[in-house]
């Protein structure tokens, strides 16, 4: 009778052990399918005869935002490979949207004009 228990609690070890390995195999094959590429997007925005400073940058309509520094330039960082809408504004300056295909630029400059 102890030998069938050991007998069954060997299987059981077995079983799960084999259940827990394909789970994992599962999991990391999922992972390496999903991946998206992605790229960073750098930029500097100007205006006719300056860099622009604090022009508030974003891209598709997301809640992520970044401004530019005193010297005009921005990085939007993980950014998925294709085409996105930028969006820029600044006080004084009309706004402007460029679509940009990241799939073949990575860096743009961009002119704002006033209002």
């Amino acid at each position: 009778m102890l030998l069938l228990c050991l007998k069954i609690q060997t299987m059981k070890q077995t079983i799960f052990s084999i259940l827990f390995l394909l789970s994992v195999i599962a999991f990391a094959n999922n992972n390496e399918t999903t991946k998206i590429k992605t790229t960073t997007l750098q930029g500097k925005v100007v205006d006719n005869t300056e860099s622009l400073t604090g022009v508030k940058v974003t891209i598709d309509n997301q809640e992520t935002v970044v401004y530019t520094d005193f010297d005009g330039n921005f990085s939007l960082e993980n950014i998925p490979v294709g085409t996105h809408k930028i969006e820029l504004s600044l006080i004084t300056y009309k706004n402007k949207e460029v679509s940009v295909d990241l799939s073949q630029e990575n860096k743009i400059e961009i002119k704002l004009e006033a209002k």
